[in-house]
Parts: structure tokens; sequence; C-alpha cells
């Protein structure tokens, strides 16, 4: 079930709305909440995909040093005050250790956070790979996890492919198209139709993928 905040008004009809990565529900005095939920229910698309549309256009390496998203999911970050920094970051929470946040220790803790962030993406997004490597029986030579400013990655004539690190903030329906998308160049290098039929048959909501991707 969504999690929304609910506002009770002298209306008709209800109203749902996403801003700032919250879910407001303006409804009749009168309704139920179970109607309510049944609604939310409904909307569920929906409203899923303008969370997501919402998250795609916000900072995702840190948003006013106070959250950051892991698989899509928007975390609060902890701040504790230690002598050295120090991270402790996996896909539920995010602890930072350091002394007195000046501008310098900020910038020494986005390198530190920036080598986490590669370790969790090689933890979540290398088994995906291998996990479509077996289902399509398609063996890249390497796969790497990089940054990218413009793609989310790439598979070469030597069947070496490439990802984008800042994948790890996406959720795994986003991830789980990237890897499939460049597992399949190792059959057709060019994005013609047999290329698409081939993404399509082990993954039919594959455009929907795609979009959530989009900034």
């Amino acid at each position: 079930m969504i999690e929304y905040e609910l506002i009770r008004k002298k209306i008709k009809n209800v109203y749902i709305g996403v801003k700032n990565g919250k879910v407001i529900v303006r409804a009749p005095i009168r309704l139920s909440k179970q109607k309510v939920d049944e609604l939310i229910n409904q909307k569920s698309k929906w409203i899923n995909d303008k969370l997501q549309k919402q998250i795609n256009h916000e900072n995702f390496e840190l948003v006013n040093k106070e959250h950051i998203y892991i698989l899509g999911k928007k975390i609060k970050i902890e701040y504790k005050e230690a002598k050295k920094i120090s991270i402790e970051l996996n896909i539920n929470s995010c602890v930072i250790y350091s002394p007195k946040l000046t501008d310098e220790v900020y910038s020494k803790i986005l390198l530190k956070l920036d080598k986490n962030l590669k370790d969790l993406a090689y933890e979540y997004i290398i088994p995906i790979v291998k996990k479509y490597s077996i289902l399509t029986r398609l063996k890249p030579q390497d796969i790497v996890i990089r940054k990218f400013k413009s793609i989310w990655g790439n598979c070469s004539s030597k069947k070496i492919i490439k990802l984008n690190q800042k994948l790890i903030h996406y959720n795994i329906k986003s991830i789980e198209y990237v890897c499939l998308h460049e597992i399949t160049h190792l059959k057709y290098m060019n994005h013609q139709k047999q290329f698409w039929n081939y993404i399509k048959k082990y993954m039919p909501d594959y455009k929907e993928r795609a979009n959530l991707l989009k900034q």
C-alpha cells in the first residue's frame, strides 16, 4: 500500500497529488478510509510513475545533505560526530561519522561516499547482469561499473559491458532493463527490430521500465 497524507475537506470528489516525493489525498469528510485506500490502489501505477519522475529530477548524490536514493528508495542521512570520517551505507540506511561539517569536510565525505556507492553498485548490479546472462545464455567477457555523464551503459565489440554507477540510485526494474539491454548487444550490436524483439521476449514491459530512467 502506498503511504499518503489524507486531508479531509468539504468537497465532493477525491483529489490525488504528488509533490516533493509525497502523496497527498484530499477527500470528502464522510468518505471512509477504506474507500480512499481502494482508490489509491486503483491509481497505484499512475502514482508510482509520478513519484519516480520526481525522483529522476532530483540530485541523486545528495539532496540538501539530508537524504540519498538507493535502489529507488529515499533514505535519510544520519550524521554522527566523530574524529575521523567514515560512512556506513547499505540499501536501508546511511550513517556518516565526521568532525564538524565544514565545506572542506563535506568534500571529503563526498569522495568517500562515491567509493561506497560504487561498492554497493557492484554488490547489487553485477548479480542482475549475471542473472540475465544465464537467462539469455549470452556471456560478457567482463562487467565494469564506472561513471558516465550521458549513457546508462554500453557493450563493446570485445563483449565488455560497462554500466553507469548512477544506476544504484534507481529501482530494480530500471536496473534490470539496462542490464538486459546491454546483454542483448552481445547478440545484436544495433538497435534494429530484432534487437527490441529480443528484449521484449525476456521483458515484455521494457518500455515502461525504460521510461523510468528518463530525466
